[in-house]
């Protein structure tokens, strides 16, 4: 009898635990935030081209980019855009973002203070 009430709780407790990460999903298809590591930055004027692209991306709200860490912070709609897409919009104004490569013609046309080796 013991056996079997630990084991009732350990479902409850499973699934009250399944319960709630259900309801943080939910929660984060409204909005969401993404990390992208962004090796390519290396300038404020780096910092101000990945900001501009992506100001254009319709359902970008706001993004942060720390220079010195490397890292993008991108809060987003997520009915308007995936992840994809953002790191897609940095690649294209030049810069790698996470495993999206660089557009090679867009970064070679950056200004020489901005373009970086591999």
């Amino acid at each position: 009898m013991k056996k079997l009430i630990v084991l009732v709780m350990m479902l409850t407790v499973a699934a009250f635990a399944g319960e709630k990460k259900n309801m943080h999903n939910m929660d984060m298809s409204k909005g969401g935030h993404v990390m992208i590591n962004v090796p390519t930055v290396q300038c404020d004027h780096c910092v101000k081209t990945v900001t501009g692209a992506l100001d254009k991306v319709d359902g970008v709200e706001s993004v942060k980019i720390d220079l010195e860490k490397k890292m993008a912070h991108i809060n987003y709609d997520a009915k308007k855009v995936k992840a994809y897409d953002i790191r897609k919009a940095i690649s294209s104004a030049g810069y790698d973002a996470d495993d999206v490569k660089r557009d090679e013609k867009v970064h070679d046309a950056l200004p020489a203070c901005c373009q970086s080796k591999r």
